[in-house]
Parts: structure tokens; C-alpha cells; sequence
């Protein structure tokens, strides 16, 4: 006898009462979240209408992403514990700190990397990384001479050409990449891919705190840093006290050769800038 509920079609097959809709997959309108979206898209000053078009996407503009970059700059800055030289830009330094010169530097990083941009956009067998004719720019000199505020001028103003740029000292990049040493939570490969990465990079007091022969470990990862940058067309701005033949004392006849390579040296002169008292 056939249940109750159930009815007999034919003699394989029975059809079973359809069961209830659970309620986690009950129909809902779609007209509730859409609103929500539009909403946010209205209150960061988008066109729902136009969502799709990137050239109405606010991050998508100069500005946003020279504000980024800004952003970016000063963080850097910040953990490397030089918040102060934010101050400095190009129309502050003296003619002894040579700002025809960075600002050509920076100029010519400007136009290799909108060259580069082009290139990323081909397929990756036909690229050809375009390199700017002075690659790396060395400012040297005594202690005091103001090498450093000149190289944060040149940040400010390669952030001002819309150049992604990071700010360390050679020594705290070293130590980030000990393990569980890397600063404000991020990881080391965190760590490698911001200084690699960006377009211009000021790595400070190069070879400072380091005896007269670096160990293997610290001279493959500086080696690693500058030949990846070197070989994707970025620039790198090095302030040193140290000549080159001291630096390749510290780093190896390769490696020295490698950062003297397609750049500029600039030496700053001058009486110690700190004015310390002697006793």
C-alpha cells in the first residue's frame, strides 16, 4: 500500500513531499545590499553608476597616489628613527649640497621608470628593463657634512615625481632581517620586498658599525638588495663616510665594484653640521 504521503508514478520510482527551504537559503532581495553598496560608493564620492570606470575611482588619481607615496615616505622615515629629516627638500639645502645635481638624479629615475611601466605592460618575454644612465647616486664625506639631509631632500622630491620612496640606514635593514627582529609587525620577506621593491631608495651611513671585513651573511644580503634593484632599473641613493676603497674592505672588490657602477659620487664638504663640544 502506498503511504499516505507519497503518491506512485510508476513502478521504479516514488515522489517525495519537497522538503522546506531551510532558512539560511531562503531567497533575500537584492535590491537591500546593492543599496548598501551604493551607499558607500556615495559616501566616498563615486558614481554607483559609474563603479566600473577606474578613471572615477578617487585612488585611481595622481594625487591619491602621490598622498600614498607621501605616506610611505614618512613611515620610513619613522623606523629608522630619522622623523626629523621630513623637514628637508630640495630648496632648503646649501650649493655645497649639490641640488642641480640630486635633482637631475631624480629626474632621470623619473623617466626610466615611466619607460619601465611601459614595458610592464608587454608580455614578459619581450620586456627590456630600461636602466637611468646614473643608477646609483654616492654622497660621501666626514662626518657632519650633511649627507644624510641632502638624501632626504632627494626622497621628498623623488615623492613629489611620483616615485615610490623608502628611507634605511644600512645597519637596521641588516638587523630587520635577523629572525623575529623585523619592526611595526612585519615579516622578513615583508621587509625585503619594501626595499627591493621601491622605485628609489636611500640606504644610509652604508657600511656603519661594521668591522673592516663584513661577514659572508652581511655581504650577501647587501648584495642581494643592490643587485635586485640594480637589475629592475631603481635607483639608490648611498651615504657613506667611507671612500671606495674602504668600502671594499667591508663589502669585497664584486660588491663595491657593483655599487660604484653607473653612478655618481658627490662628496659634501665642510665643518661637522652638529657643531659638537669637544673636551
Amino acid at each position: 500500500m502506498t503511504p499516505p504521503d507519497e503518491r506512485r508514478t510508476d513502478d521504479m520510482s516514488l515522489t517525495m513531499t519537497a522538503p522546506a527551504i531551510p532558512e539560511a537559503r531562503q531567497v533575500v532581495r537584492a535590491d537591500g545590499p546593492i543599496a548598501a553598496v551604493a551607499s558607500i560608493l556615495r559616501r566616498r564620492g563615486m558614481d554607483p553608476g559609474k563603479a566600473a570606470l577606474t578613471e572615477d575611482r578617487p585612488d585611481s588619481t595622481d594625487e591619491y597616489q602621490r598622498e600614498v607615496y607621501r605616506q610611505a615616505w614618512v613611515n620610513s622615515l619613522r623606523l629608522s628613527g630619522h622623523d626629523d629629516y621630513a623637514r628637508f627638500t630640495l630648496a632648503k639645502l646649501h650649493a655645497d649640497q649639490f641640488p642641480d645635481h640630486v635633482r637631475t638624479y631624480v629626474d632621470k629615475c623619473v623617466e626610466a621608470r615611466a619607460r619601465n611601466r611601459e614595458q610592464d605592460k608587454l608580455p614578459e618575454d619581450e620586456r627590456e628593463i630600461v636602466r637611468p644612465t646614473i643608477q646609483h647616486l654616492i654622497l660621501h664625506g666626514s662626518t657632519g657634512t650633511r649627507k644624510t639631509a641632502t638624501a632626504a631632500a632627494a626622497g621628498a622630491y623623488a615623492v613629489e615625481r611620483g616615485l615610490m620612496t623608502r628611507f634605511v640606514s644600512h645597519s637596521k635593514y641588516l638587523g630587520w632581517l635577523r629572525p623575529d627582529s623585523a619592526p611595526a609587525g612585519l615579516t622578513r620577506t615583508q621587509i625585503l620586498e619594501r626595499y627591493e621593491r621601491c622605485d628609489v631608495l636611500i640606504l644610509d651611513d652604508l657600511c656603519e658599525e661594521m668591522d673592516e671585513y663584513a661577514t659572508n651573511h652581511v655581504r650577501t644580503l647587501t648584495n642581494n638588495l643592490i643587485t635586485a634593484r640594480a637589475n629592475k632599473g631603481r635607483g639608490t641613493i648611498f651615504t657613506t663616510n667611507l671612500n671606495f676603497d674602504q668600502v671594499e674592505v667591508v663589502l669585497g672588490e664584486r660588491l663595491a665594484s657593483r655599487i660604484g657602477g653607473r653612478a655618481l659620487p658627490l662628496k659634501l664638504v665642510g665643518d661637522d653640521a652638529r657643531k659638537p663640544q669637544r673636551w
